[in-house]
């Protein structure tokens, strides 16, 4: 499994609900065990691309459904990568969600 092929399962994902960072971290450590690299690794790797080129928004579920994290994508990853360091990985569903943009929902249809 490599970044692609993480990257449409989780834009797939997104075309149905919102997507708990802990999809991103079991896949990213699904690739790692098969190519022997960190799975934090592949997982910021995985993040960033997804934010940068706009598929992805990284936010926070609250009572009024999903919420971006306002910032620039440098900010909101760094937010995020300091998220998931401060539960070591491991969020069970906390942390942070992603959503879809309307580029990811585009590529995922296509």
């Amino acid at each position: 499994m490599n970044r692609d092929v993480i990257v449409r399962e989780l834009l797939v994902e997104g075309l149905g609900d919102w997507v708990p960072v802990d999809r991103l971290i079991g896949l990213a450590r699904e690739a790692a065990e098969r190519s022997r690299s960190d799975f934090r690794a592949v997982a910021i790797e995985v993040l960033t691309h997804l934010v940068r080129d706009g598929f992805m928004i990284v936010g926070e579920l609250s009572d009024g459904g999903f919420e971006a994290w306002p910032g620039s994508a440098d900010e909101v990853l760094e937010r995020a990568v300091a998220a998931l360091d401060g539960v070591h990985w491991a969020p069970a569903g906390g942390g942070c969600w992603l959503m879809n943009t309307p580029k990811g929902d585009r590529t995922a249809a296509a």
